[in-house]
């Protein structure tokens, strides 16, 4: 992963936590405090300058440190394990024409 990709991820992440605890607040599951809370947890344990294997990570441990983040954390890394999967089938299906072509 580049580090414009592992930028838009972040983004990706800040931008979905920001609409779920807008929902949340909006649904009366959490409180205003809770939400500066969760705000801050987040933009501590997500620093700008990141590396991937870093993001990964800290994603992963979102929810241990806000529960009501799980929801959040499940669907970022869900996508990327998508993506992988997608990536690695396509070079698979890339080598099995290369061998049908030799």
């Amino acid at each position: 992963m580049s580090n414009q990709d592992t930028e838009a991820l972040r983004q990706k992440l800040e931008a979905m936590i920001v609409k779920e605890l807008a929902e949340k607040l909006m649904a009366g599951e959490i409180t205003g405090d809770r939400a500066k809370e969760i705000a801050k947890i987040v933009l501590d344990a997500v620093p700008e300058n990141v590396t991937e294997v870093e993001l990964i990570r800290t994603i992963a441990a979102l929810d241990d440190k806000a529960s009501e983040l799980a929801g959040v954390v499940y669907r970022i890394l869900s996508d990327k394990d998508e993506h992988e999967k997608s990536k690695k089938l396509d070079h698979l299906r890339n080598m099995i024409r290369n061998m049908q072509n030799v």
